[in-house]
């Protein structure tokens, strides 16, 4: 098992698929089975931002096990200082790595399936991103959804599906900062997929 893993590791393309793989079955696959197994999320929450680290560098990798490992020990507690330096350290950590790939897709001369699969894991970790702050929200502003909002896998739906701007009307917003916070995700959810579709096709034209 350690040695399959550290061939995965050594492979970043290998590493790129397993990402994508890991953010979809995060975001697609766990509202189905999580809600009586808040532990699996986490085991897996924490693989993808270690696996977005090692898109990068072995040195961001170190860094996203640091973040995973505040992650984890505010979870043990409940002063919410520390909570709120595990919020802003994961989210600069994922904001960090989508720009990244953003620069990246920007340098890139050829568009292959990989560029394909690190433009996908970059809009899915965006999603991530603004899940955390949705539920950070959720967990510390009273009334800050309506009634629906009442797990964290129906966050991740709301971040997502905001993200997209479907918009359902189902969950809401119901305090100024978190409205300002869903015309955010929206907004950014947009320019993402604007940016990348242009420099995707920009490439391939020019091949």
């Amino acid at each position: 098992m350690t040695r399959w893993i550290l061939n995965i590791m050594n492979n970043k393309p290998v590493a790129s698929v397993l990402l994508l793989v890991l953010s979809l079955i995060f975001i697609f696959l766990l509202p189905v089975f999580e809600y009586n197994n808040k532990f699996i999320s986490v085991i897996l929450l924490s693989f993808i931002i270690i696996l977005a680290g090692y898109s990068i560098s072995i040195k961001v990798t170190v860094i996203g096990i640091a973040t995973v490992l505040i992650e984890l020990s505010t979870r043990a507690t409940d002063f919410i200082y520390l909570n709120y330096l595990a919020e802003i350290t994961s989210n600069l950590f994922l904001i960090y790595i989508v720009g990244h790939l953003i620069k990246t897709l920007m340098k890139t001369k050829d568009v292959n399936i990989y560029t394909l699969i690190d433009a996908g894991n970059g809009y899915l970790l965006l999603g991530l991103m603004f899940y955390s702050l949705v539920g950070f929200c959720n967990q510390y502003l009273a009334g800050a959804y309506n009634a629906s909002a009442e797990s964290n896998m129906e966050l991740v739906y709301y971040t997502m599906i905001t993200l997209t701007t479907i918009g359902y009307g189902d969950i809401t917003p119901q305090l100024p900062i978190t409205q300002s916070l869903a015309m955010l995700i929206a907004v950014t959810g947009q320019f993402y997929v604007a940016v990348i579709v242009a420099i995707l096709v920009g490439k391939y034209s020019s091949k």
